[in-house]
């Protein structure tokens, strides 16, 4: 290729030949480096592409990180609440036993003690009352629920521990007063003869009677006079048909001269129980009762047991 060059300086022209390799190179060189300028201009442009797309796939697994760890943390404090709920419906169950259980004891304590039902109705709540102070409400929080369930809980079985032992007290009272002798051994008679020297109706001579009779219709009911185990019923010498009764603590109580016996040894009787029907078999001279209460084996006056008892009831 062959380039004619015009100047007006000297008014001549030349030319120039590209085929010389002081020509082509230089441009050659010169091409090169256009390509490797724009090659480097797009590996940087690429650079910065990938660059800003790494960018926002970290963004993105940062935001997904985050909403994950949220997740797991409701799930934390779902699972949280929900034992909470599963042990305070576990407490509560155990305290409506435990109110079950004191009802229960208030209301056999009641009827022992024989109190006003209306005074002491276990199936209402307790009235209670007030004017409230005004900016003294308070909102209560889970912690102080949870120790005032667990203080009244305490309550709880304080005052049923107190409850049993005043029931045992009471029931000790009451088995006590049952086996200790009170009132007559009949429904219906009289007093026929006292405890005491007194003349022998069969020899007329002075004589020591360890007992009181009780006369009345033959065939009526003999009663036991206190809660005991039969340790004698059959016959004896001078009482004819005889039973007695071991009331513990020492006690014991004969009941002479029966019809008939209508129990049994071994067998436990209750205070006002049907034991025997008045006769008057063994040394009698008509239909009674001769009865004894016995102290460590040795005959007391009865009256005082008598007296101070009321008539049993029927059994």
């Amino acid at each position: 290729m062959k380039f004619l060059l015009y100047t007006t300086t000297y008014g001549k022209s030349g030319s120039i030949q590209l085929q010389r390799p002081v020509f082509w190179i230089p441009a050659l060189l010169g091409v090169c480096g256009l390509l490797l300028g724009a090659g480097q201009v797009g590996y940087l442009l690429a650079g910065a592409g990938a660059a800003d797309a790494t960018g926002a796939h970290a963004g993105d697994l940062a935001w997904q990180s985050a909403l994950k760890e949220q997740r797991q943390e409701l799930v934390r404090a779902r699972d949280a609440a929900q034992n909470q709920l599963n042990a305070l419906a576990v407490r509560l169950g155990q305290m409506q036993g435990q109110m079950l259980r004191v009802e229960a004891l208030g209301q056999r304590l009641a009827e022992k003690a024989n109190l006003d039902k209306s005074e002491f109705d276990f199936d209402q709540l307790p009235a209670r009352g007030g004017p409230a102070e005004p900016g003294t409400e308070e909102q209560m929080g889970g912690v102080d629920f949870m120790h005032a369930l667990d203080d009244l809980a305490l309550q709880l079985d304080d005052r049923a521990r107190q409850l049993e032992v005043l029931e045992q007290v009471l029931s000790q009272r009451q088995l006590k007063h049952a086996m200790s002798p009170a009132g007559r051994p009949i429904r219906k008679g009289w007093l026929s003869s006292y405890f005491g020297k007194r003349t022998d109706p069969f020899n007329g001579r002075q004589e020591m009677h360890k007992g009181v009779d009780f006369a009345g219709q033959a065939g009526s009911d003999v009663l036991a006079t206190a809660a005991g185990v039969v340790t004698w019923a059959g016959k004896r010498y001078g009482y004819g048909n005889l039973v007695e009764i071991n009331h513990g603590s020492g006690i014991s109580t004969r009941y002479g001269h029966c019809e008939k016996i209508l129990v049994k040894v071994g067998q436990r009787v209750k205070q006002g129980e049907t034991i025997a029907l008045m006769g008057s078999t063994g040394r009698s001279t008509g239909p009674h009762v001769h009865y004894e209460v016995l102290k460590n084996g040795r005959q007391i006056n009865p009256a005082r047991y008598v007296q101070a008892g009321r008539q049993p009831a029927g059994g």
